[in-house]
């Protein structure tokens, strides 16, 4: 009796244990799982030399990736994808109410093959080797001119008057569910046109946003093509999930991002601007605040680009880092 009651201890002891370590291993998981930010190797990827390599390498090509990686949603003032929540940890409610006016961004987005496919379709290849490069164009003329005539000197200038571009949907300002328009054409352009809610205001989505913040940082000399890039990922606006296009920077041996978008929006249900968030466009803000990401889709600059969820692209040995902000 006594031997038998040893083993059924020992029994259960090796139970509990294998539980645990599943456990802890499976938590684990599922946080990689949700977040999919880190550079993960499911494609026998790895950076050498600053370049991202996987077996089977395909970079001769000009192609867009081919799109086949399993895609949850798509980018968050962007395109159009379905809308559904998510059930945040306890610990993010305090930064969700940040957001909690941008859920609407989500609704204007494509997924993310249908935004490779659109652009595929719609950006005619120079010099880069993906079409996302196409719209961060540093030595534009007209993006130099801006910086000068409105006396933008440094990256708290240009960050501030990022914030006072007005965000309106693709589908009003554009009359389409996409449509990239250049930095150029952003901000020389849409002020004035017919279909802009705020005549003389110089308005666009989140990609124009993003592209054109990367740009003037770059084109002022703030920053270089290793320390700034933008990303598009699936992000989640106080519940609400869909895609998005932001920028991060790279300083002190760490990256954050940049929102443009946190600046005033239009809102169309109620014919009126609504004013941007009341955080007085602190630059390092989310150096220390989280940042609602719950997985990357891609990076890019005019020189480099990285397809997050595939490794493919190129791209120096600090790209392989990201935001600690991030969920």
């Amino acid at each position: 009796m006594k031997r038998l009651l040893l083993y059924s201890i020992i029994f259960c002891a090796l139970v509990i244990g294998y539980a645990n370590a599943f456990s802890n291993e499976q938590q684990e998981q599922n946080v990689e799982n949700i977040q999919s930010i880190s550079l993960n190797d499911t494609q026998a990827a790895s950076f050498t030399n600053g370049r991202v390599f996987i077996s089977g390498d395909t970079r001769g090509t000009r192609e867009m990736p081919s799109g086949n990686s399993p895609s949850p949603g798509s980018p968050a003032r962007m395109m159009q994808s379905p809308q559904r929540t998510v059930q945040q940890p306890s610990f993010q409610n305090d930064q969700q109410q940040l957001f909690a006016d941008r859920s609407q961004f989500v609704k204007d987005m494509q997924s993310r093959d249908e935004l490779n496919r659109f652009l595929q379709g719609n950006t005619v290849l120079s010099d880069a080797d993906y079409h996302f490069q196409m719209y961060v164009t540093p030595d534009n003329e007209t993006l130099l001119e801006y910086l000068e005539d409105n006396d933008l000197e440094d990256k708290y200038d240009i960050y501030e008057a990022a914030l006072s571009w007005v965000w309106v949907s693709d589908s009003l300002l554009n009359g389409e569910d996409e449509a990239w328009l250049y930095p150029a054409e952003f901000l020389n352009e849409t002020p004035d046109y017919s279909s802009n809610p705020v005549s003389g205001t110089i308005v666009g989505d989140c990609e124009e946003q993003a592209n054109t913040l990367a740009s003037l940082l770059i084109a002022s000399g703030e920053y270089n093509e290793s320390s700034v890039r933008v990303a598009l990922g699936y992000v989640n606006f106080d519940g609400v999930t869909g895609g998005h296009a932001w920028v991060e920077v790279y300083e002190d041996g760490e990256w954050f991002p940049l929102d443009a978008t946190m600046g005033p929006y239009y809102d169309e249900e109620e014919d009126e601007v609504v004013a941007g968030d009341e955080y007085n466009g602190d630059y390092y803000q989310f150096t220390t605040e989280s940042y609602p990401v719950i997985q990357l889709w891609y990076y890019y600059n005019d020189e480099y680009f990285v397809d997050v969820m595939s490794q493919t692209g190129n791209a120096p040995d600090n790209w392989k880092e990201t935001p600690s902000s991030y969920y």
